[in-house]
């Protein structure tokens, strides 16, 4: 049986050319059951299941991107549309995703890239890491630094197939698929 691929069917404040764009990046990848982790507001389609820690955001489960409560390989592909800078253990987030996903399932991550966007600066951010916390980015990087950081995880079953621009000047995209 053929897996549907997904359509854009959004989930919140859909009419935002650049997060559109970076939905477009990783929708070709993605059929079968999903989970958007760090999902926000809004998420790129009705058809997955949205998870983050704010239960102001309305997810259908609130629980950190880090400590899934799901079985071993319950899903198809993983979605992250700017939420991996948010996790201090950046190598045991990516570890629990590959847990909950089958071999062969895929995770596509969209990352802010620090090469056109400004590293965040607590003094000068503080009132908005104030406002949300789950705002904080641990980790900063480049599409190259970002793909030097995944090479260092070799003992993870996982390896890269696809990267590139999601967003001109604004963010890059990674697909990931578990060995």
């Amino acid at each position: 049986m053929k897996k549907e691929k997904l359509k854009i069917k959004y989930l919140g404040d859909a009419g935002d050319p650049m997060w559109e764009q970076e939905v477009g990046s990783l929708l070709p990848w993605f059929s079968g059951k999903g989970v958007d982790i760090g999902c926000g507001a809004r998420s790129m389609s009705k058809d997955v299941l949205r998870v983050d820690i704010d239960r102001a955001v309305k997810p259908d489960v609130v629980a950190s991107g880090d400590k899934l409560p799901f079985k071993k390989g319950e899903f198809d592909f993983i979605c992250s549309i700017h939420s991996f800078e948010h996790f201090e253990d950046s190598r045991g987030l990516l570890k629990e995703w590959l847990r909950v996903i089958k071999k062969g399932g895929i995770i596509g991550i969209v990352h802010p890239d620090v090469f056109y966007t400004k590293k965040q600066n607590p003094t000068v951010d503080n009132k908005g890491l104030k406002e949300n916390p789950h705002n904080k980015h641990y980790h900063e990087h480049t599409l190259q630094t970002f793909i030097e950081q995944l090479g260092n995880w070799s003992d993870l079953p996982f390896r890269i197939i696809d990267s590139g621009v999601a967003c001109p000047a604004w963010s890059f995209y990674v697909i990931l698929k578990k060995t």
